[in-house]
């Protein structure tokens, strides 16, 4: 039975400290078979559309973003855990790219602000997916920014709008929600899809383009799947406040 970790939306460096730190403890202890990143690892914040003509337009570059992850993620991760890793492209990763595209093509070199090239992955064994990954049979993880995929009001139906598109089972972050559904057709219900939504890491306090409020229902979490051959048992595990969670009875800090 293989044991995959599932993280998304850290959007560093507005991550939830502690639950970052807890989280790469809990790499480190539970030593999964495979750690799969959903996208937006980065932030990039000076290229987002919310900071447009603002003071945050012209703060921290990409490639200083891109250190403080390679720095406060990658290194710490690789310090204890030397399995697969796999990143998947995102809307947050692209941002880099379609910013010098619309606003200073002129100097725009495509490969140098692929996120592949912008956090160095190979120097840290990590491999890339920009769209989609199947990671077991009948299963795919995917950011969830692609055209078509229609956003759902509850948790979990975004990725099952996406799971139905797709013809296989999802598991998705983007939204920043975290559920779990199932839907199941066929003769003698033959057919099971499942959508997936993993949450966020990201510390809402930071989210300054929520408004002074930082209202939004999102929930802070990730999630483990349990795969044996074409069945994935995935779970949600919720994080607390205070950055700590509870996996398999064990409390991470």
């Amino acid at each position: 039975m293989r044991r995959i970790v599932f993280i998304s939306d850290l959007q560093m460096p507005l991550e939830h400290k502690r639950a970052h730190q807890a989280l790469i403890n809990f790499i480190h202890d539970w030593q999964a078979d495979e750690v799969i990143n959903i996208g937006d690892i980065n932030d990039y914040t000076a290229p987002a559309r919310w900071s447009a003509g603002k003071r945050a337009e012209y703060g921290m570059n990409v490639h200083q973003e891109a250190d403080y992850t390679r720095r406060n993620h990658f290194e710490p991760v690789r310090a204890g855990y030397d399995g697969p890793y796999t990143l998947l492209g995102s809307n947050h990763g692209e941002r880099p790219q379609k910013y010098l595209a619309e606003r200073a093509p002129a100097l725009y070199t495509p490969e140098e602000y692929r996120e592949d090239r912008l956090l160095r992955l190979d120097d840290y064994g990590v491999s890339y997916k920009p769209l989609t990954y199947e990671f077991a049979p009948g299963w795919v993880a995917t950011h969830g920014h692609a055209r078509g995929i229609s956003l759902a009001r509850h948790a979990g139906g975004t990725a099952l709008n996406a799971a139905r598109k797709l013809g296989r089972s999802v598991v998705m972050g983007h939204t920043h929600r975290a559920g779990i559904i199932h839907e199941t057709s066929g003769i003698s219900a033959s057919h099971t899809l499942t959508g997936v939504e993993i949450g966020h890491l990201m510390d809402v306090r930071k989210a300054t383009y929520l408004g002074p409020a930082r209202l939004a229902n999102w929930q802070r979490s990730f999630a483990i799947a349990y795969v044996q051959g074409k069945h994935v048992t995935p779970h949600i595990i919720p994080v607390r406040s205070d950055g700590s969670f509870i996996v398999e009875g064990d409390r991470y800090k």
